[in-house]
């Protein structure tokens, strides 16, 4: 118990330390609730690192539509690990991301696709140290239309008119940039029923411009810094509690995540595997997220609600949006079945 302390304690100091340095940092990413279920997104150093082989994940998020035109957001990705060369120790992750975004009257639009490489080791004759270093690169368009939008001096006096002109001058309506990205990460498992991670991903490193209009040049998308830490406790022979927390920094946008899942095994044999996972988790001065999901075999569906908590409530009823999640895990050697047709010695 010893090291567990000992272990706890310098991954409070981490988060602690990231949360100091977040604050420093100077447009807002798009965000999930279920934050642990796009690796992607949360840190470049997460690619290839999962149990199995190889990984496909999503996320859907349709957010405000109680107040506005909704925000519609889906991420999609693919990563996989192979033995890295000269090292039985270490492994290379390999991933694309690609994601999507959509909001409000202008329907401002974010569309980016990304490729990551990490690599992870297995530090120690234990195998109990893990760490690992990804990157992230790709390119990223940003889309508005001008159609649907109103201007003060649209305005007569009396009413709207939409034939005075807006008396802006727009540059241009399509930006395209390159972007790059980077993280590390630790954990420590000394079981499958005990394990602690943490980790810190610093995403839009080159800070690309994203200016719309001419007097607009010193629009850029600015440095996020996302921090997050997590752990495995087994509590019972068939229940785990699952807790997470998620810090997120951009420009003035701060972002605080935290609270668990429990995950109650229902059936463990071969092919029949069946998890239920329940939780509450809480967006400070913004949300709370009720959670619920659930395993079969190597399948993973995962559903959460944003109940706005915010002053924005007078006007969503309380109604931020939902949120949906699927991953599915590959594996090469794949689980045999209740009744195998031959012994294996």
């Amino acid at each position: 118990m010893a090291i567990r302390n000992i272990i706890m304690k310098c991954l409070a100091s981490i988060a602690a330390a990231c949360m100091l340095s977040a604050a420093a940092t100077v447009a807002q990413d798009i965000h999930f609730s279920q934050f642990r279920q796009s690796p992607l997104n949360l840190n470049p150093a997460y690619a290839g690192y999962f149990d199995g082989d190889y990984r496909f994940g999503g996320n859907h998020r349709n957010q405000w539509k109680s107040v506005t035109t909704p925000f519609k957001t889906f991420s999609g990705y693919f990563d996989m690990h192979i033995p890295f060369p000269g090292s039985s120790n270490s492994r290379l992750g390999t991933g694309i991301l690609f994601n999507s975004d959509k909001a409000g009257d202008s329907e401002y639009g974010v569309t980016r696709g990304a490729v990551s490489v990490s690599w992870i080791h297995a530090a120690g004759g234990d195998s109990m140290h893990f760490f690992s270093v990804g990157l992230q690169a790709g390119f990223t368009q940003h889309t508005i239309n001008y159609a649907n939008l109103t201007f003060d001096s649209q305005y007569n006096g009396d009413v709207y008119d939409p034939t005075l002109p807006s008396n802006e001058i727009f540059s241009n309506d399509n930006i395209f940039n390159f972007d790059l990205s980077t993280g590390f990460s630790y954990q420590y498992r000394s079981s499958e029923r005990f394990a602690i991670g943490a980790g810190l991903g610093i995403y839009h490193l080159t800070e690309p411009g994203i200016a719309f209009i001419n007097d607009s040049s010193q629009a850029k998308t600015n440095r996020k810094l996302s921090a997050d830490v997590h752990a495995t406790l087994g509590i019972a022979e068939n229940i785990y509690l699952l807790p997470a927390l998620l810090y997120g920094g951009q420009k003035e946008f701060r972002e605080l995540v935290f609270g668990g899942n429990f995950k109650l095994l229902l059936n463990r044999k071969p092919g029949r595997i069946l998890n239920l996972y329940a939780g509450i988790f809480a967006r400070t001065k913004d949300a709370i997220i009720p959670t619920v999901g659930i395993d079969f075999n190597d399948l993973h569906f995962g559903l959460s609600y944003d109940v706005n908590t915010s002053d924005l409530k007078r006007a969503s009823n309380s109604r931020g949006g939902y949120e949906i999640s699927l991953t599915y895990i590959i594996r090469k050697v794949k689980p045999l079945g209740i009744h195998p047709p031959c012994p294996v010695y």
